[in-house]
């Protein structure tokens, strides 16, 4: 049953940074962005524990063309939300989300094509030229994350808040059935321009005194689908035999010739 929108928007929008741990010490590294925020209070509040599903075509056509829609389940309630992601360089500044309504559990995309279709062109305008309703039709799960962790308040002297937490990604592809587990440092900030100068002080905290932590251009899906879909790079590439193996390149020395001991190998059998 689609329930609709029952949730109360916040007043400001939320810019999400995702890090990868090198070295996963919790508590150093809470140490250190304790020590050197200053003036700011870092304060535990509780665990974290949800899952997130991403819905697709067996096309990737939604994903393809920038639209995750997302089925959150947490201890409280379950609901559908969609951002889209434009293509320029910063993920922090390329995303827009919205919330499409509250649903039971058991619900997906695919049963209220009709409703979700509605949501997403009052969410952005009727910005597309697609058959929302007709793609949504065809959507099943993709990629489930389960999200479990620790969280903690960061509060400034000003009265600022941002959200910081230290998560375990447990992720599946439905597809190929692969799965896989992460660790995730994240930082959370409600875009309030009054307390723009907070926000850019925490982050740089973290950048500075926190070298074990790696920021990742990527939002929560892209970390998740990269992790159990390894991408390929472009430029490499790869040759297969007959039955579909990659074929490892011949070895040469420095200067890109083939080894001395496999000359001399040539001329003996020459002989």
């Amino acid at each position: 049953m689609f329930l609709g929108d029952r949730g109360t928007p916040n007043k400001y929008a939320t810019r999400r940074y995702n890090y990868d741990i090198l070295i996963d010490n919790e508590k150093a590294i809470l140490g250190k962005i304790s020590k050197n925020l200053g003036f700011y209070n870092v304060i535990y509040t509780g665990k974290l524990n949800k899952i997130e599903t991403v819905y697709d075509t067996d096309k990737n056509l939604l994903t393809g063309a920038g639209l995750i829609i997302r089925k959150i389940n947490t201890k409280e309630r379950t609901y559908f939300s969609l951002f889209r992601v434009s293509d320029v360089a910063q993920v922090s500044n390329r995303e827009k989300k919205a919330f499409l309504g509250e649903c039971e559990p058991k619900d997906e995309p695919s049963d209220f094509p009709v409703q979700i279709a509605d949501a997403i062109k009052v969410a952005f305008n009727n910005l597309f030229a697609i058959n929302v309703v007709d793609i949504v039709k065809h959507t099943s799960a993709y990629i489930t994350t389960a999200i479990s962790g620790n969280v903690y308040k960061i509060v400034s002297g000003t009265g600022y808040e941002a959200e910081m937490s230290f998560e375990t990604w447990k992720i599946k592809d439905h597809r190929t059935g692969k799965k896989t587990t992460i660790r995730n440092f994240s930082l959370d900030f409600e875009l309030n321009p009054a307390y723009q100068k907070e926000m850019e002080h925490i982050l740089h905290i973290v950048d500075r005194y926190c070298k074990e932590l790696v920021p990742l251009n990527r939002n929560r899906f892209e970390v998740a689908e990269v992790a159990v879909r390894p991408r390929v790079p472009s430029g490499d590439r790869v040759m297969l035999d007959a039955d579909g193996n990659p074929i490892a390149p011949p070895q040469t020395d420095k200067k890109g010739k083939k080894g001395k001991k496999d000359k001399k190998k040539k001329e003996n059998q020459g002989q």
